[in-house]
């Protein structure tokens, strides 16, 4: 139990020291994509900025957004967090339209709650703070983020339920740019 308090204190600690830096942020007018990876691009596009990072692999089908993913990137790091991302290409244009990023590694304990204050804190430097903001009145059981822009979707979720942690990062397009 001590533990347990320990944590939701060191949390609280860490969230306020954040949102005391990260409210000075500056809020950029848009956001065409992630890094240089940019909406609209084509796999072709896709393969030649990032080159042998990619791992194209059997593609995965999406019927209700009309999307596929068959290129992943495995060595990627957003504030210091290792992850791994799924570009999701519209099935009509065969343009990049969203991409996913998950945890590279395993978590233990609450690994994923810790996790999402440093992706969190990366976010908000870079993207000031986020529009929505929805946390659990039950501390440590669910969290989301998101920012949005004209022409992307920024969303940061956290769950955990019954012992099991998920942790997802997902950049959306939005527009005629994407896809």
């Amino acid at each position: 139990m001590r533990k347990v308090i320990a944590f939701i204190t060191f949390i609280t600690f860490v969230l306020a020291v954040q949102y005391s830096t990260a409210s000075t942020a500056g809020k950029p007018p848009d956001v065409s994509g992630w890094e240089s990876l940019k909406w609209g691009m084509t796999g072709d596009e896709v393969k030649a900025a990032f080159g042998k990072d990619l791992k194209v692999h059997k593609p995965r089908e999406d019927s209700q957004e009309n999307a596929y993913s068959d290129i992943e990137l495995s060595a990627l790091e957003i504030g210091g967090v290792p992850l791994r991302a799924s570009l999701w290409m519209d099935s009509e244009t065969k343009t990049l339209r969203k991409i996913v990023f998950v945890p590279k590694n395993a978590s233990e304990g609450y690994g994923w709650a810790e996790t999402f204050i440093k992706l969190e804190e990366s976010l908000a430097s870079q993207y000031g703070p986020p529009d929505v903001e929805k946390t659990s009145n039950d501390p440590g059981t669910s969290a989301d983020r998101k920012w949005h822009f004209p022409s992307t979707d920024i969303e940061l979720s956290y769950l955990r339920l019954d012992g099991t942690e998920m942790l997802l990062l997902i950049f959306s397009g939005k527009g005629e740019g994407a896809g």
